[in-house]
């Protein structure tokens, strides 16, 4: 029975995000959508694909190659003869694949040497530190470069490539968060009942930084599908056979620009699309899950709302002070003599009525003399 209402209440929060998503980021709501129609495009690509793959390879028509879009071609073929709205959908699941994969793995990575960082300390913590901050030091697609060039092209290679670096990157960002919540009461007192560091991580750091977790993640994906975009291209990304978005702007698209420019701008579209959706996306998950931005403060509503209270709140002040600088005219006004008629021409002006003669004072009478 309680593991019922925890569900339920679990339901309720996840039913109650989406609906602040959709209400209070809508631009954030759109780039949800977007990856979810990724997803699935990913997922039924077999159904979805006007031509088929056998033995996960495209047909091939030299017949038909480099034609223009057209309603038998939608995107056009390549230099192959390769319909290009079924090698994009197939590569589609190659990306999402490698972002999945590859942005889950690193946010492991990350959550685990980020918390133990933070919450063992001490020289530990101080390694550890200096080490993120001379992996960081080297740029992250030379690192990428190297690391293809040994163990060669392939799904798994890159999913290893991709995911180890940049989780180790991005060990700072987790840390940093892990460090405010490991001076908390609650996990004070767990050190004080005597709760090891392992526990202490599992059961009190770890819950309390979830959100943070599920930003990196989301914001991971631009940037995996982007490094594995420019590996591809550079000749270190899938096998050749595989259908990659990467891979289509060096096969044939370098090639054939001028020829047939939709080979590098559909892909190069596909690619700019999905990371500026990942990046809205993790962006209204930010602005909800924080905190300090607790009910999505930094939306366009809100703001709108809250400038419209602060000049009606600045109008009542005027008012409440002008208001007792109005009264003190009126009643200096009313203290004031009246006026005077003015003269009018041919008639004598009205004479001031003479003060009356006071009498004078009487003056003691004489005392009497003895």
């Amino acid at each position: 029975m309680a593991k019922t209402k925890t569900d339920s209440g679990k339901q309720k929060k996840a039913d109650g995000f989406v609906k602040k998503l959709f209400k209070q980021k809508p631009l954030s709501a759109v780039g949800l959508v977007i990856l979810c129609l990724f997803v699935l495009c990913a997922i039924f690509a077999d159904f979805i694909a006007p031509e088929k793959m056998v033995n996960g390879i495209l047909p091939v028509n030299l017949m038909a190659r480099l034609q223009k879009p057209s309603a038998q071609h939608l995107f056009g073929t390549d230099a192959l003869g390769h319909d290009m709205l079924s090698y994009m959908i197939y590569g589609t699941r190659t990306s999402v694949i490698l972002a999945v994969a590859c942005t889950a793995i690193a946010t492991v990575v990350s959550v685990v040497l980020g918390v133990a960082s933070a919450t063992i300390g001490g020289w530990f913590d101080l390694i550890l530190q200096r080490f993120v901050d001379s992996w960081m030091s080297i740029p992250s697609l030379l690192i990428s470069l190297i690391l293809m060039s040994m163990l060669g092209n392939g799904i798994p290679q890159l999913i290893l490539v991709l995911s180890i670096p940049s989780g180790i990157s991005g060990t700072r960002i987790i840390r940093s968060s892990a460090y405010q919540v490991k001076d908390m009461d609650y996990v004070t007192m767990g050190k004080m009942m005597g709760a090891g560091k392992v526990w202490l991580m599992l059961k009190h750091v770890t819950p309390n930084i979830l959100p943070m977790m599920f930003m990196s993640l989301a914001a991971g994906i631009g940037g995996t599908i982007m490094t594995e975009a420019s590996l591809s291209f550079l000749g270190y990304g899938v096998a050749a056979n595989t259908p990659d978005w990467g891979a289509m702007l060096t096969s044939g698209g370098r090639d054939n620009m001028y020829i047939a420019p939709w080979l590098c701008l559909i892909p190069g579209i596909a690619i700019s699309l999905i990371v500026f959706s990942s990046a809205m996306f993790s962006d209204g998950m930010r602005d909800l899950l924080d905190p300090r931005l607790k009910g999505g403060t930094s939306s366009y509503k809100q703001k709108k709302k809250k400038n419209a209270e602060a000049a009606a709140r600045s109008d009542e002040i005027v008012i409440t002070l002008a208001k007792p600088a109005a009264e003190a005219a009126s009643g200096a006004a009313s203290k004031a003599p009246a006026p005077t008629e003015a003269a009018v021409p041919g008639e004598e002006p009205a004479k001031a009525p003479a003060p009356e003669d006071e009498p004078a004072p009487e003056a003691p009478a004489p005392a009497d003399r003895e």
